[in-house]
């Protein structure tokens, strides 16, 4: 364990963990732009996924709270993307509850998981794993996404600039193309990243054979945990990663300015 902690609650949060796996975020996810700025990081692509479409705090902030949130709200709405920040526990005390009394809008609560312990699991035959994202795979998966044609450019742009070892995952069933991932490797850690199912196939262990297939290359890449970061409101999806292991480490918000 690292040795800075944070309890709120009933809830004790380790600050230096929360800081690795962000910093882990980030690399695996890229951006268009990113600006750091008085301990926070700014990214913006054109609106594709709110991790790379806002601001998140990772060191301690030597702005105000009126400082950043000016300087958020203008580079944003000068970018035509909606302002959103991503307050996790490493924003200063009291300003999720600040941007709520200030009319920024929940857009949407998730959950940081990790898993300790990747040494068990294998690969699936059904599951194929490269290293680039194939026509095909980024086809498919933006349809099973359903962010349409600017989401698939967006997706395009953002996946070119990935400098981390990945891998683009497809499981198939009798030929057909049924879920879609990303993992991502760094430092030790596998991040998974946009795990969808096909709806016609949800339920049936698909979820579970993309999963596993991931943590595997994880492995192999010689990493010894797992992270990943999923909505509050995904039961079935926090009921799968529980069952490999993954434990709840940090929740956050996004707060977004209409």
């Amino acid at each position: 364990m690292s040795g800075l902690f944070l309890l709120s609650g009933l809830f004790m949060f380790d600050l230096d963990l929360i800081r690795g796996l962000e910093e882990r975020c980030f690399n695996a996810w890229p951006t268009l732009r990113t600006l750091h700025m008085g301990g926070w990081v700014l990214r913006l692509a054109d609106g594709h996924t709110r991790r790379a479409n806002s601001a998140s705090p990772l060191h301690d902030s030597t702005l105000s709270a009126d400082e950043i949130i000016a300087s958020v709200v203008r580079l944003f709405r000068e970018a035509e993307l909606t302002p959103i920040f991503r307050t996790t526990p490493l924003a200063p005390e009291g300003f999720d509850e600040k941007l709520a009394a200030e009319g920024w809008r929940e857009d949407d609560l998730a959950w940081g998981m990790l898993c300790d312990d990747i040494s068990a699991g294998g690969p699936s035959s059904d599951v194929a794993i490269e290293p680039k994202p194939s026509e095909a795979w980024l086809r498919d998966a933006m349809v099973a996404y359903g962010h349409g044609e600017a989401g698939e450019r967006a997706l395009r742009r953002t996946l070119a600039q990935l400098a981390m070892p990945g891998a683009f995952a497809t499981v198939h069933a009798d030929g057909k193309p049924l879920a879609w991932g990303l993992g991502v490797y760094e430092r030790g850690y596998v991040g998974l990243y946009d795990l969808v199912v096909a709806p016609e196939a949800r339920g049936k262990g698909v979820g579970r054979r993309l999963v596993s297939s991931l943590i595997t290359w994880g492995r192999d890449q010689g990493a010894h945990a797992a992270y990943l970061q999923v909505r509050d409101s995904n039961h079935a999806a926090r009921h799968l990663y529980r069952s490999f292991g993954f434990r709840d480490v940090y929740r956050y918000s996004n707060r977004a300015l209409d």
